[in-house]
């Protein structure tokens, strides 16, 4: 698909900061600061259609999966915020005597796949260490969700742009399946007229 969620074209500053506060319950304004902190050409991820961005004091990532759900996510994006704290922190604090601080990450995975998956999940980096200690040393959460329009993630209602999407991805669905060599521009078409 020449598009999807986690691209920045789709979530400029106006619709990040919508997504924002539909997954904080938040109302921050258009005037908020937001940074995009994209690492370019970082084969961590392995993706090239992630969004990072800082807002409110937080380090939000968003990546897509469009058919699969990868349970080694986790332990991509730890791969990954590592590369986006040594961006953001200047090398010479990381020996410093007083602590520096940096934003919090949250990581983000928006499954829009046909395969059965519930409305919301958590994947763990300790669901994939070997031996397991009571209380992991090093932690790493990440949300999926499932932002097909069956699933009536309450995400979708709270985020306009999010809900276009997930509503585009289902006409293409359609068309493709009615014909597969122009579905997609019929999908595009009728989403344009729909408005």
């Amino acid at each position: 698909m020449p598009c999807d969620v986690a691209d920045a074209r789709i979530f400029a500053k106006e619709n990040f900061l919508s997504l924002y506060n539909a997954l904080h319950g938040t109302s921050l304004p258009l005037s908020s600061p937001v940074e995009n902190i994209r690492l370019d050409n970082v084969m961590y991820m392995n993706i090239i259609n992630d969004v990072s961005c800082l807002v409110d004091n937080k380090i939000i990532v968003l990546a897509e999966h469009q058919s699969t759900i990868n349970e080694n996510m986790p332990l991509r994006f730890l791969e990954y915020i590592a590369r986006l704290y040594e961006k953001l922190q200047a090398p010479a604090d990381r020996y410093l005597r007083k602590l520096s601080k940096i934003p919090t990450p949250e990581f983000y995975v928006f499954y829009n796949g046909t395969e059965d998956y519930p409305e919301t999940t958590v994947l763990k980096l300790s669901d994939a260490f070997i031996s397991k200690p009571e209380h992991a040393p090093l932690e790493l959460t990440v949300q999926v969700l499932n932002i097909n329009t069956d699933k009536a993630n309450k995400v979708l209602a709270a985020c306009k742009p999010l809900e276009e999407y997930s509503l585009f991805v289902e006409e293409v669905r359609k068309q493709t399946q009615l014909d597969s060599e122009n579905g997609f521009t019929n999908a595009v078409k009728i989403c344009i007229e729909k408005g």
